[in-house]
């Protein structure tokens, strides 16, 4: 059995806090229950569309997948062991059988859109379906990466039609992780079943998917190194509508990538380190010494205690460095938990998708 852990730095109070009204560097934050989006659609409580609940947990499900696989590399996991967690949680998460209980049950008269803390709860028994556990602490910590970096996608989106292949791109970018024919038919029926229910609820309705996804991600207000080093969010949480950075648009054109894969690609890496600089030392209030001027001495502890202020409550997702997580708790080699867990399919907890696949 695997033990999951993050060992992230430097992170300070809770990773969720709810955002108040209000203009910030172009993002307009609101309630959990009221957004407006980009095309200036403004959704209340009753609006709220439940057949949103399986956009929601498919695209936050591949957005867990991308974390967990980038933690099982940067620890040097055995290579079977990391296929058989990413398979066994993409089989779980895109089981036919829950796929349609969540389409099913959406269309009913009094259905309801799932909370984040069913959404949390149901992800969480996902990711633990197999021979990996996550501790309290460290889901925290996934479940703000998964959240931010779809809010992120679809901040930056500006069609309902985008909603759908935000979800592609991430079908597809999962199939990319150790591919095999039976994950590859697996995505392509998810697809195919998305698609079907996407056409056949028609243009208001796809409005209001797409209009509650947003305003379902509006509580969420952590902060991701990530997209700050890329420049794409500031140090109060919010977003930034335009970049002034040639990556900027291939990032938009192509959101629902896997951003952890794609940030570590060398030109992006070049093209983006001069604005990491200007960044910083903008958060720090760091200005350029005026003509004629002495440099004088910096105060340690008042500059200790204003970094610490600007930059202690920022979710580090640490790359691919091997400090970024850490395993813990494996079962020897040869052991009979091991044997068992290479049984194929028999390892998934076969109760857990009957459980879900009844929610209709």
């Amino acid at each position: 059995m695997l033990l999951f852990l993050f060992a992230v730095k430097d992170v300070a109070g809770g990773s969720h806090k709810a955002v108040k009204h209000g203009r910030q560097a172009g993002h307009t934050g609101t309630s959990c229950t009221e957004a407006k989006n980009p095309i200036k659609i403004q959704i209340t409580k009753q609006q709220l569309n439940p057949r949103a609940n399986v956009f929601i947990l498919v695209n936050l499900g591949c957005e867990m997948l991308y974390v967990i696989d980038q933690r099982l590399k940067a620890q040097q996991i055995a290579k079977d062991k990391s296929v058989q967690v990413i398979h066994d949680v993409t089989a779980v998460l895109l089981d036919p059988k829950f796929i349609d209980s969540l389409l099913n049950g959406s269309k009913h008269n009094n259905a309801q859109l799932l909370t984040a803390e069913h959404c949390k709860f149901m992800l969480n028994d996902f990711a633990t379906c197999s021979v990996m556990r996550i501790d309290e602490q460290s889901m925290g910590k996934l479940w703000s990466l998964m959240t931010m970096l779809y809010k992120w996608q679809l901040f930056v989106s500006r069609h309902q039609h985008h909603l759908l292949e935000i979800t592609f791109r991430h079908l597809d970018a999962i199939n990319k992780l150790y591919p095999d024919a039976k994950r590859h038919m697996l995505i392509d029926f998810t697809k195919n079943t998305l698609l079907d229910f996407w056409n056949a609820s028609g243009e208001e309705a796809q409005l209001s998917i797409y209009s509650t996804n947003k305003a379902w991600l509006e509580c969420f207000n952590t902060k991701i190194s990530l997209l700050i080093r890329l420049g794409f969010q500031g140090m109060d949480g919010s977003f930034f509508k335009d970049v002034d950075q040639e990556y900027f648009g291939d990032y938009v054109q192509t959101i629902g990538d896997n951003m952890y894969v794609k940030s570590e690609e060398p030109h992006q890496q070049a093209g983006r380190e001069p604005n990491r600089i200007d960044q910083l030392a903008a958060q720090l209030n760091i200005n350029p010494l005026p003509e004629g001027e002495d440099l004088q001495p910096i105060n340690a502890r008042q500059f200790q205690e204003q970094f610490e202020q600007t930059f202690g409550n920022v979710l580090l997702d640490e790359g691919h460095s091997a400090t970024g997580c850490e395993f813990v708790q494996l079962q020897p080699a040869g052991s009979s938990t091991e044997a068992h867990s290479r049984a194929g399919d028999s390892i998934l907890n076969q109760n857990l998708i009957d459980l879900y696949s009844k929610m209709a």
